[in-house]
């Protein structure tokens, strides 16, 4: 394994609640926002009632809504998911003119194994960025797949920020997201969102493993009455994530 991203002793990603759970249509916010700071700095996740995409940077959380509004959330306001870790980084490299695909291509020939936690962080300019905005959803809440299709999408050129995420081993799918799942905050704090495309200019790419992996399970109501056995996860969450 590469010295550069053997994962820190002692060091976990910590993840409040499951994917499957969103698949299912659990959107309750079940976690406070102080909670899920106190165990990471960066980060991604949703909102309550799946109102817009989470973005955690530098230990500050950012909500981006379905109306293109981004806010920055108090402690004391609530979510269903969110995926964190305290990063620091040991592998760091520079990129430049990659597409998307190029970029995925990149980080697989970076990682050591398929079979760690990684968490990265992507900071610099983009000529194109395309990211999608989760809307607010209403009672009784329709599972993840259908409630994406309401999902406001948003294209800006030429944008400077960071983009923050995580790439997970396949057999994790369902507990966690398999492969790349990422969400971007421009510098302005004005513009950002699950990421869908984009084309990168000059970055900086940063990259820390892990070998741990912790679940907080949510303790509301519709968790605990909830029927999971039966979810299709892979399907919905690959419909989901494009």
């Amino acid at each position: 394994m590469s010295e550069h991203l053997r994962p820190r002793p002692g060091t976990a990603i910590h993840q409040f609640s499951f994917v499957d759970a969103l698949v299912a249509g659990l959107y309750d916010g079940a976690f406070t926002t102080s909670e899920v700071l106190r165990h990471g700095d960066l980060g991604v996740g949703c909102g309550d009632s799946l109102d817009g995409e989470l973005v955690i940077i530098d230990g500050l959380a950012y909500l981006c809504r379905g109306d293109g509004e981004v806010e920055l959330l108090p402690g004391t306001d609530r979510v269903p998911f969110a995926e964190v870790a305290h990063f620091k980084p040991t592998l760091s490299h520079s990129v430049t003119d990659l597409s998307e695909h190029e970029y995925e291509a990149l980080v697989e020939s970076l990682v050591p194994s398929d079979n760690l936690f990684y968490v990265m962080r992507v900071a610099g300019t983009f000529d194109r960025m395309t990211v999608r905005e989760t809307t607010r959803q209403q009672r009784p809440f329709p599972g993840l797949a259908e409630a994406v299709k309401s999902q406001h999408e948003n294209t800006v050129e030429g944008t400077s920020g960071t983009m923050v995420g995580f790439k997970g081993p396949d057999v994790f799918q369902g507990l966690s997201v398999a492969d790349l799942h990422l969400h971007y905050l421009d510098d302005a704090r004005g513009f950002g969102g699950h990421v869908l495309d984009f084309q990168l200019r000059d970055a900086q790419l940063t990259i820390e493993a892990f070998a741990n992996f912790t679940v907080h399970l949510p303790q509301v109501d519709s968790y605990l009455d909830a029927e999971l056995d039966d979810v299709d996860s892979d399907r919905q969450i690959r419909a989901a994530e494009s």
